[in-house]
């Protein structure tokens, strides 16, 4: 055991000589190779000439101009060609979020709908109409009152049913909802009412698209100018106080 100890710590003490005269060896062979000249320090020797540093800097930057200007000059024109559509596209996606809101907001609330107003409580389970009791707040007189049918909204006062002879714009639908009229309470709560300006505008967003089922478009006040624009004329000529559009 002991030989063998002896014998590895011989072989190691061989083996660090070696490494160190292959060292010095090394050293001695590689300053003989440059000679007996003085060595300048990598720092303290002459740096490039100011052309040589500047002219490959500024070939890489006006290389890199030119790239970013060929980028631009052709991701502007295809932004700009796309993004109506991306426009419509979003509009589209917050129209129809904004309906299914609407949707929700004209059933009873409850815990499964918590964003119910219940607007069917009185226009009935399918907006197209109900009866309530009601009582006159000027002569207390008690009676019943008959809420619109809301699948014809847009039809307004070119309904040949007259069923809206006030509505004239989709501003009239705003401002019956937000003041209320009639039997009707107001519901914005800028009219001491309980519903905020989002709310208002997803239930009639949301009327708009059930009403456009049922009303043609030649005649839907809410979607067509060319309605609309009649249905103000004929307000105007029966002098009624309709908001404007």
């Amino acid at each position: 055991m002991i030989a063998a100890t002896n014998t590895t710590g011989i072989l190691l003490v061989s083996l660090g000589a070696l490494a160190i005269g292959l060292s010095i060896l090394a050293f001695a062979l590689r300053n003989r190779a440059r000679g007996r000249k003085a060595q300048v320090p990598g720092a303290l020797r002459p740096g490039p000439a100011d052309a040589a540093l500047e002219t490959p800097l500024l070939n890489r930057l006006q290389g890199w101009g030119v790239v970013l200007m060929t980028f631009f000059v052709i991701w502007f024109p295809i932004q700009w060609l796309f993004e109506p559509s991306r426009n419509y596209a979003q509009e589209n996606e917050l129209r129809v979020l904004a309906e299914q809101r609407g949707a929700s907001a004209v059933l009873p609330y409850s815990e499964e709908n918590q964003l119910g107003v219940g607007c069917t409580r009185c226009h009935g389970s399918e907006l197209k109409g109900g009866v309530i009791p009601y009582t006159d707040p000027t002569t207390g007189q008690q009676g019943y009152a008959y809420p619109k049918n809301l699948t014809t909204i847009c039809a307004g006062i070119l309904d040949p049913a007259g069923g809206h002879p006030q509505i004239a714009s989709v501003q009239d639908i705003y401002q019956v909802i937000q003041q209320g009229r009639g039997a009707m309470p107001s519901w914005s709560i800028r009219y001491a009412g309980a519903l905020t300006d989002q709310q208002i505008n997803d239930i009639v967003t949301y009327l708009i698209a059930l009403s456009s089922q049922t009303v043609k478009y030649e005649d839907n006040i809410c979607i067509n100018p060319d309605a609309q624009a009649r249905a103000l004329k004929a307000a105007q000529a029966a002098n009624l106080d309709t908001a404007l559009p």
